[in-house]
């Protein structure tokens, strides 16, 4: 068994997901939208640039200040349909890897 093709596997089966279908439909329509697309690799840089200058408590906090400067930003049906597939996409790949890591712990 090739440890390699079957992570292959694994990605072929993820991408056939209606969580991976779903996100990545969103993602396309969002970068066609060059302004919203500006906007949010701007807020993902910025919530990067405090999670790794910052404590948690602290990033927390300034997060929770960044989204609040945003939030007309995630009143856009676009931007809210988007986040919230990622959200479902990533609720998703957290089963897997707790699927993996109890087979691993038997």
């Amino acid at each position: 068994m090739d440890i390699n093709q079957k992570a292959k596997e694994l990605a072929y089966y993820i991408k056939g997901t209606r969580e991976f279908k779903t996100m990545d439909r969103y993602k396309e329509e969002l970068e066609k939208n060059k302004s919203l697309k500006r906007h949010l690799d701007a807020y993902l840089n910025k919530k990067n640039q405090i999670y790794s200058r910052y404590k948690i408590d602290d990033a927390n906090k300034r997060i929770s200040k960044l989204d609040k400067e945003y939030i007309n930003f995630f009143n856009d049906p676009l931007v809210t349909n988007y986040m919230n597939s990622t959200n479902e996409f990533n609720s998703m790949m957290k089963k897997i890897y707790s699927s993996i890591e109890n087979e691993l712990l038997k």
